[in-house]
């Protein structure tokens, strides 16, 4: 292997960025016949919530058992560069938090590329997202206490809706969780022009999706595309970034929480070494377990503020 990626990373680094991009369709019909269902620790509910355009969208609603009152809510937007379903490694790990943070976890199932180009995909989510404060009371959901949460396209979302949130004048989230993400379409970090083939995602794969997601429209006034060229970032919720060593996203990621810290924002950030992209789909390895277990705790610290 070209890249020294840990061993219990094996059964991911095999797919190359490019047939993960020829794959997707068989990928998307294979994800199709995964669930999300109730199990001993979690009940998990499925609504139709308002999308873009007058549009109607499905939204899981997780939850803990055995739980009273309002709890807090990590709305919670999966990655799959705007092209793929959520997996059942986003199923699993939307299950652990809302068991282990005690909270609710609503998951959108956001429409996707190649039929539904920017902005539907953002704007499913900002819509499902004033769902959520429009029935917090319904939902027992405490709307003060909200996180957003994604990775990579996720992650993308996740400060999307938190920019659009912002200058629509709605409540915004208490805290970002981004894992991985996608921030900026320029493409011009030394990581993306480094990694041309690394696993899972590389900045071949990233191009392409670039090129359909913004296909027809004019790059320059799809401000909510490519957060890391906003203004101003003064606004932004106290944030949690994870990325990955060997990643053309990395250093983009990296980047962002540096102008996070320059305009004042708190940011928790972690490198994790040894990795590819889409390392949180090794569900069993001791990588996801050391992750799951920093981000449980800053999501405490951020539910308790």
């Amino acid at each position: 292997m070209k890249y020294p990626i840990d061993k219990e990373l094996k059964s991911i680094s095999i797919y190359s960025g490019s047939m993960v991009g020829r794959l997707y369709p068989l990928v998307n019909k294979a994800y199709g016949f995964v669930k999300c269902k109730s199990d001993d620790n979690v009940t998990v509910k499925k609504y139709s919530t308002p999308g873009y355009d007058g549009a109607e969208i499905s939204a899981l609603v997780i939850e803990p058992k055995q739980y009273e009152g309002d709890l807090p809510c990590i709305v919670l937007f999966h990655g799959g560069g705007f092209l793929m379903r959520a997996s059942g490694a986003h199923y699993q790990i939307a299950k652990w938090y809302a068991q282990k943070a005690k909270c609710k976890v609503v998951m959108p199932d956001y429409r996707l590329l190649p039929k539904y180009r920017y902005p539907v995909a953002i704007e499913d989510c900002y819509n499902a997202y004033t769902w959520v404060l429009e029935n917090a009371e319904t939902l027992d959901i405490n709307r003060d206490k909200i996180l957003v949460a994604g990775d990579s396209a996720g992650g993308n979302i996740a400060g999307a809706v938190t920019l659009m949130l912002n200058d629509r004048g709605q409540s915004l989230p208490k805290g970002a969780l981004l894992i991985y993400p996608v921030l900026d379409k320029r493409m011009i970090t030394d990581s993306m022009k480094r990694f041309t083939d690394t696993p899972i995602w590389d900045s071949n794969c990233n191009k392409l999706f670039w090129g359909m997601y913004l296909k027809d429209q004019d790059a320059n006034l799809a401000k909510y595309a490519s957060i890391a060229e906003a203004d101003s970032l003064g606004f932004f919720p106290p944030a949690y970034i994870e990325v990955s060593e060997y990643d053309c996203l990395h250093d983009e990621g990296i980047e962002f929480a540096q102008r996070l810290e320059t305009e004042g924002i708190s940011v928790e950030v972690h490198d994790m070494k040894g990795t590819c992209h889409g390392y949180e789909t090794a569900l069993k390895s001791s990588i996801l377990e050391k992750c799951m277990a920093v981000r449980l705790e800053w999501i405490r610290k951020i539910f308790e503020c």
